[in-house]
C-alpha cells in the first residue's frame, strides 16, 4: 500500500478513536481530523497517485485549486465522478470544520455526525486510491492506533507543538523537545498552512522559523536547509508547501495544536 494511503487510512482510524472518547473535545478533534484526512486524500490524488500535476493540470493552475478548498474539491470530482455523490456533503462539512476550528465559540459536534463524515472519507479511500476496506480492516486500523496513543504499540509521541500567531502572516510553534532543522522547518511550514490556510513566502517562512526559537534558519543557510528538504522529497521543487511526503513526516514526529 502506498504511504499517503497508509497515512489518510491512519488518519481516519485517529479520528475514530477520538470519536469514540465519549468527550465533546474528542468529538470535535476527530472532525477536524476526518475533514484533514479527505482534504490530504485530494490533494494526495492528484499529486503522488496520478501525477496530474505538469500534465492535465498546470502547475500554477494547481497552486490555485488546491488553496481554495471548493476549488481543489470541484478538480477531484472532475476526475473522479464517483465523487460526484459526496460533494456537497464533503463542502458542507467542511465549512462546519472551519467554524469549529477557527472560531473561539466553545462549539462541538455530535458523534453521529463525526460518524457520517467518517463513512464518507472510508469511502473516498476506495474512490481515490482503490482501496477497500471491511469494517474488521478499520476495527483493527482503529485498535492500534488506539494501542498507540495508550504506549502499549511500542512508540511514543515524539513532540507536542502548540501554534500561535503572532502577526498577521507569522506563525510561531513552541515545543519542549528537540527537532532537526529538517523537522522544524517541516514542522513550521504544516503549522502555517494549518494556522493561516496557504503556504508562506520565503520571508514569512524565515520569520515564522525566527519566532520560533531557529534564528539560525536564516538567509543562505536556510536556502541550503530547503535544498536539502527538497532533495529528501520533503518539499515541493516549486514553492514552499508540503509534499505527501513532507506531511507524512510531520505526522510522525509531532503532534500540532492550535491555539
Amino acid at each position: 500500500m502506498k504511504p499517503w494511503v497508509e497515512d489518510a487510512i491512519e488518519q481516519i482510524a485517529t479520528a475514530e478513536v477520538l470519536n469514540a472518547a465519549g468527550t465533546s473535545t474528542g468529538e470535535r478533534l476527530a472532525y477536524i481530523v476526518c475533514d484533514n484526512s479527505v482534504e490530504f486524500m485530494m490533494i494526495a490524488y492528484t499529486e503522488m497517485q496520478t501525477n496530474l500535476v505538469g500534465t492535465k493540470i498546470t502547475k500554477k493552475e494547481w497552486e490555485t485549486a488546491k488553496n481554495q478548498f471548493p476549488s481543489l474539491l470541484n478538480h477531484t470530482v472532475s476526475h473522479v465522478s464517483g465523487m460526484n455523490k459526496h460533494q456537497s456533503d464533503i463542502n458542507s462539512n467542511h465549512k462546519t470544520r472551519n467554524d469549529l476550528y477557527h472560531s473561539g465559540k466553545p462549539l462541538s459536534v455530535k458523534a453521529a455526525h463525526v460518524s457520517k463524515y467518517l463513512d464518507i472519507a472510508k469511502e473516498v479511500v476506495e474512490l481515490l486510491f482503490g482501496e477497500k476496506l471491511l469494517p474488521d480492516n478499520w476495527a483493527k486500523h482503529a485498535a492500534a492506533v488506539s494501542a498507540k496513543i495508550e504506549g502499549s504499540g511500542g512508540k511514543k509521541i515524539k513532540a507536542i507543538v502548540t501554534i500561535t500567531t503572532p502577526e498577521a502572516d507569522v506563525v510561531q510553534v513552541e515545543t519542549n523537545r528537540d527537532l532537526t532543522d529538517h523537522d522544524r522547518i517541516c514542522t513550521v511550514l504544516d503549522s502555517y498552512m494549518t494556522k493561516i490556510g496557504h503556504e508562506p513566502n520565503l520571508d514569512q517562512l524565515e520569520r515564522s522559523l525566527v519566532r520560533s526559537h531557529a534564528s539560525h534558519l536564516r538567509g543562505t543557510n536556510l536556502s541550503k536547509r530547503l535544498y536539502d528538504c527538497r532533495k529528501r522529497g520533503l518539499i515541493q521543487k516549486d514553492g514552499l508547501g508540503l509534499t505527501a511526503k513532507g506531511s507524512q513526516h510531520v505526522l510522525k514526529k509531532v503532534v500540532l495544536t492550535a491555539n
